[in-house]
Order: C-alpha cells, then sequence, then structure tokens
C-alpha cells in the first residue's frame, strides 16, 4: 500500500509543481548566481527591491482615505512593524552560525516585507 501512496504522489508531484509559477527570486536562486552566499543575497535584495515597493504602494492606499486618527494609529503601528522585523531578522544573523545566517536574515527580511505588503493589501476602508 505505502508503494501505491508513493507512485500517486510522483504522479502528482508534477501537476502540483505546474501549478505554483516560478517567481524571478526563484529563478535567480537556481541559477549559477544563486549558487553562491553572496548572489543568494544579492537575489533575495532584488526581490526585495519588489516586495518593497509594493509594501509602499499598499500603505499608501490604506492611508489614502482614513482619518487622522486612523492615520496616526496605522502610522504607530507601521513604525512598531518596522522595529519588530528589524530586530527579529538581525536576531538570525551571528557570524558564529557562519556565512548561511546572512541568507536567513536577509531572507527573514522579504519574507516579512511580503507579510506586511499582503496585510496592508487588504486594509479596512474608512
Amino acid at each position: 500500500m505505502r508503494t501505491g501512496l508513493l507512485v500517486v504522489a510522483l504522479l502528482l508531484a508534477p501537476a502540483a509543481a505546474q501549478a505554483a509559477p516560478e517567481s524571478a527570486l526563484d529563478r535567480c536562486l537556481a541559477s549559477e548566481a544563486g549558487a553562491t552566499t553572496i548572489g543568494q543575497i544579492q537575489c533575495i535584495g532584488d526581490e526585495l527591491k519588489v516586495q518593497d515597493a509594493r509594501l509602499n504602494r499598499n500603505y499608501a492606499k490604506a492611508m489614502k482615505d482614513l482619518t487622522p486618527e486612523q492615520k496616526a494609529k496605522l502610522r504607530a503601528a507601521q513604525r512598531a512593524w518596522l522595529a519588530f522585523k528589524d530586530a527579529d531578522c538581525r536576531s538570525l544573523q551571528d557570524d558564529a552560525w557562519g556565512t548561511l545566517s546572512r541568507v536567513s536574515a536577509n531572507m527573514c527580511v522579504l519574507e516579512r516585507t511580503i507579510e506586511r505588503a499582503d496585510e496592508l493589501a487588504s486594509y479596512p476602508d474608512r
């Protein structure tokens, strides 16, 4: 029975892989440049620029029609989120853990930025 499940899993794997389009980050990390720590950090940095711009657009859109009190609350929340993101991701980098900790810390910044951009995209209207 386990063999049957393995066969089914192997048959479904290509379909699952086709369902999720490969991102620019995935392509970069799979390239020759993505084979080094510096290359991985560059790939992550390139995607961070895209996601940071998206976050900024979503923040501006969220702020657009808020009352002054609502704007002040969102501004305070965004500043607190920035401080959290920076501290949280810095905690993942330490020279004693090797150079891959730099990749982990940079990936953390990217992941947190994507999450926050998504949150801001669905921020309530006034």
